[in-house]
């Protein structure tokens, strides 16, 4: 029996996601606490009928219909209910046993472990939680002063007595076991899910922000804003996305950008870049941010070299053909953190818009560098000079292709 009732506890625990872990934990132990006196007061039924103390055998039967409303009123949720009616039930019961039995039946007992009942329940009715404990500690020190060497209604033999006292002691002190056992696990459990929710919190901010970012964001740092002024920014674009969106489903459009970004993202982390954001077809992403790095522009140059390997693998597995464009600037931004509720970070500045144009100026499969690249990478990689270019918003400038990385001489 006892097996199946603690499984039809944790079943319960399990089928009732909707509640919150504080009432549930309210609810599973009131359950126990309930089925618990109920079984007890049962067996004092069938002892006390025995013994001929038919008036505590009585009151055990309306004792019995009174623990299961408290299971309908705790069904209910409705749990200060229960624990009130609970609470005087108990205390009314013991002032009457030990009347009629006497003070070394041990039923005086129970008030020790009933003073905790009352404060089993939510935050809600704090002065009636104290008024019923206050209640429980004054009619045991009544009790403790009158009763103890008073004579009993109902003589029962002493050996009897010697066992009830035992008993009494062994579930009132079980009673409260159970009840630190389970508070204190359910605090446990609690403590598990808030530390789970705030590392995914965690870890989602760490996935929008920079580490260090992220930690400031954290500490209460209200406006974040940096300026950096060694950085190389890259723009990447995927060239005639928009006409073949028309041609595949939204599912199959999401499936390919998500296979594109999230290879990118793990190059990324390979080569230690902060991605900046993403923009329907287009992708940013710096080097030398947050924390600066003297070979910026290198890291950027070969992490730009293996963007084409990332989509010729992408349009192999998918069975598409994706072209690339991609530009690269060097120079000074400024990086913050904008917004309220959905923050990102980003970066301003002429450097950034050099970038984009680099981009937009490129060929199909080309890596277009400005001039401040340019002077960053020449003695270790492989550069093409272009003609002078218009470049809107810049006038004619001098850019570069981005080849390959130079041979290790000898």
């Amino acid at each position: 029996m006892n097996s199946e009732l603690f499984i039809d506890l944790y079943k319960d625990r399990e089928i009732d996601q909707k509640i919150v872990l504080k009432t549930q934990r309210y609810f599973i132990l009131g359950k126990i606490s309930y089925i618990f006196a109920t079984v007890i007061h049962l067996s004092w039924l069938i002892l006390f009928y025995f013994l001929d103390v038919d008036k505590l055998a009585l009151f055990n039967i309306l004792s019995v219909f009174i623990f299961i409303l408290c299971l309908y009123l705790n069904h209910k949720r409705q749990f200060l209910a229960a624990v009130t009616i609970t609470t005087l039930e108990v205390l009314l019961h013991q002032v009457l046993a030990v009347i009629l039995v006497g003070w070394s039946g041990g039923f005086q007992y129970y008030l020790f472990s009933l003073i905790f009942l009352p404060f089993l329940t939510d935050k809600k009715n704090l002065a009636l939680k104290f008024f019923l404990s206050v209640l429980i500690i004054v009619t045991y020190m009544l009790m403790e002063h009158f009763y103890p060497f008073a004579t009993p209604q109902y003589v029962v033999d002493p050996f009897i007595l010697m066992v009830l006292n035992k008993l009494n002691i062994l579930f009132s002190l079980s009673l409260i076991c159970i009840w630190a056992y389970y508070f204190n696990n359910s605090v446990n459990i609690a403590e598990d899910a808030f530390e789970r929710e705030q590392l995914k919190s965690e870890q989602l901010l760490h996935n929008i922000l920079p580490k260090s970012v992220a930690s400031r964001l954290k500490a209460g740092h209200l406006n974040i804003a940096d300026g950096f002024s060694n950085v190389t920014i890259l723009f990447l674009d995927i060239v005639g996305f928009t006409p073949m969106s028309e041609q595949k489903t939204p599912t199959e459009l999401v499936e390919i950008l998500n296979r594109v970004y999230t290879q990118i993202d793990d190059l990324c982390d390979q080569y230690q870049l902060e991605k900046i954001k993403t923009i329907g077809d287009s992708y940013m992403v710096a080097s030398g941010i947050p924390t600066y790095s003297a070979d910026h522009a290198v890291r950027m140059a070969e992490f730009s070299l293996q963007l084409q390997n990332v989509i010729d693998r992408v349009n192999q597995e998918m069975g598409i053909s994706l072209k690339i464009r991609t530009g690269l600037n060097s120079g000074s931004v400024v990086a913050g953190v904008i917004g309220k509720r959905k923050f990102s970070y980003d970066l301003w500045g002429d450097a950034v818009n050099l970038a984009s144009r680099m981009e937009s100026h490129a060929q199909i499969g080309q890596i277009h560098l400005s001039e401040s690249t340019y002077q960053l990478l020449k003695d270790k990689f492989i550069l093409t000079a272009n003609e002078e270019k218009e470049i809107k918003g810049k006038g004619t400038m001098k850019t570069y292709n981005l080849v390959g990385r130079q041979a290790l001489s000898d």
